[in-house]
């Protein structure tokens, strides 16, 4: 799998459709994407997932959305997205990665955390206060929002004794 990054102003409308897989709150997706870094990726055959970068300090930048294509799901699009996010960090000076998740997102959870996001917070009742309609995932409620974050370690340079 190749996937190529194009960086994205206005989402077309098959991005946006795509946005809203992973977020389906139109109101949070306005409020964050014109204030963030957006990316779609393609495959040889189109669109394979989108990227929602914002900074949220010097040293933190946060993955707002991260969403694959239905057809490509579990097949290594979502990490190389994320491979692709701590690079893009990385190049940026930036210090850690931050991504939230439902506590009902299995897959997710899961990926994020082979990738070596650990859980730093857990924010009760965040879904149920920000979302209008409720989520189910898993044939769970979706409640509460868990922060995992990606220390970005930068190789050590060699001390020259002398």
């Amino acid at each position: 799998m190749t996937l190529t990054y194009q960086r994205v102003q206005t989402p077309s409308e098959d991005q946006y459709a795509l946005l809203l897989l992973a977020d389906p709150s139109q109101r949070l997706l306005a409020s964050y994407v014109p204030k963030s870094h957006v990316y779609a990726a393609n495959d040889r055959s189109g669109l394979a997932g989108m990227l929602v970068l914002r900074s949220r300090s010097n040293q933190v930048i946060e993955i707002m959305n991260v969403a694959v294509t239905p057809a490509k799901q579990h097949q290594g699009y979502g990490r190389a997205l994320l491979t692709f996010a701590r690079q893009w960090a990385i190049e940026r000076g930036y210090r850690t990665v931050r991504i939230a998740t439902g506590t009902t997102s299995l897959w997710q959870l899961y990926l994020y955390q082979q990738c070596g996001f650990r859980v730093v917070a857990v924010e009760r009742d965040y879904f149920t206060a920000n979302y209008s309609q409720p989520i189910v995932e898993n044939g769970l409620v979706l409640r509460d929002r868990l922060v995992l974050e990606l220390p970005i370690t930068l190789p050590q340079l060699p001390i020259n004794e002398q």
